[in-house]
């Protein structure tokens, strides 16, 4: 499916070009999608800068949060986007898997092992 009305997708560019921007020069392909929907698009951009806008709450900590939302919930973007974000903020491997654990503690291995295998964490090899 793709939108076609050429004012929607006007309007769309428009908000997606801000989102770009307002993200450092870069768009993922969720957001390129919600391009369909100019509304959804501003909805979207419009909670990321009120989000961006309260800075009570360390970025890394921030970060950590929404990485564990998108364990919790299984998506793997937001999971990855913010794992990534919370290391590039200053946090730690040990951070990151204590995460990890407050999750599998609290939603189960069906949440650990998707986890496990999604994020980019390096396998221990075994001497043989």
């Amino acid at each position: 499916m793709k939108q076609t009305n050429p004012e929607k997708l006007e309007q769309s560019k428009a908000i997606l070009q801000q989102l770009k921007e307002a993200r450092g020069g870069s768009l993922l392909e969720s957001h390129r999608k919600m391009g369909n929907d100019p509304y959804l698009a501003k909805m979207f951009l419009d909670t990321y800068q009120n989000n961006k806008a309260d800075c009570t709450i360390p970025k890394k900590y921030k970060e950590l949060m929404v990485m564990a939302v998108g364990m919790a919930t299984g998506t793997a973007t937001t999971m990855n986007v913010h794992a990534k974000l919370a290391v590039q903020n200053g946090a730690s491997v040990d951070e990151i898997c204590e995460v990890i654990r407050m999750i599998f503690f609290t939603c189960g291995v069906t949440k650990l092992l998707p986890i496990l295998e999604q994020l980019d964490l390096e396998a221990l090899e075994l001497d043989e």
